[in-house]
């Protein structure tokens, strides 16, 4: 179709595909040009078709490969490529996956056929789309996200050198002589730095920081 947005469709929900199909088919600038039923074989189809979709709109949770990996592997060999996942998963930790592997759109599947259609524009003109039932969830992570790095940010000297001691693989008692503090003093230490990595114990708090980059 010339001049119109092309689209492929993967989705394992058949009946829901092919009502999504039939709408957007219905529409005078848009085509859709394939369908899947999972990411591995959508994959495969997209590349055999004689121009790549405008639009991939795709679910998360199919059998095989996850949406979100699929989206990575596409956006590596078409970094051009739009993509709009169609899930019923409302988990901010999803949209932020998916955003950072290369998707420009999210919306649920509980969304109307307007709002598919006004993301599939949306999306075609270049720009994005988050439903608007998913973007409080989302703000709340990333204001959380912020407050922990905050966190990070605002150890200590001595909770800093508690942290490497971690990582070195002292003990509490260990730790204590070689600061020159009780041992009280060291767990109460922990304590605070526990609480301002997000970590549930020793090992953790030490993959945390090795992970944030705050310990060689």
């Amino acid at each position: 179709m010339s001049g119109g947005t092309s689209i492929f469709l993967i989705d394992d929900h058949h009946v829901l595909r092919q009502a999504v199909a039939q709408m957007l088919e219905a529409e005078p600038d848009v085509t859709v040009v394939g369908q899947s039923g999972d990411a591995h074989s959508g994959i495969q189809a997209m590349e055999a078709l004689p121009r790549f979709p405008d639009i991939i709109v795709m679910d998360l949770k199919m059998p095989g490969q996850s949406g979100t990996s699929a989206i990575a592997q596409i956006m590596q060999a078409h970094p051009e490529a739009k993509i709009i996942v169609f899930t019923m998963y409302d988990n901010p930790g999803y949209v932020w996956s998916t955003m950072n592997a290369g998707a420009r759109g999210y919306l649920l599947k509980s969304a109307s056929g307007s709002d598919l259609l006004r993301a599939v524009r949306a999306v075609a003109g270049g720009g994005g789309y988050l439903q608007a039932e998913i973007t409080m969830p989302l703000l709340k992570r990333l204001i959380q996200d912020a407050r922990t790095a905050d966190d990070r940010r605002n150890l200590s000297v001595r909770e800093m050198h508690i942290l490497e001691a971690l990582a070195d693989g002292l003990s509490n008692k260990m730790i204590a002589k070689s600061l020159s503090i009780t041992e009280e003093t060291v767990k109460s230490h922990l304590k605070k730095v526990y609480e301002k990595l997000g970590a549930t114990d020793r090992a953790h708090a030490v993959a945390i920081a090795l992970r944030q980059q705050l310990i060689g």
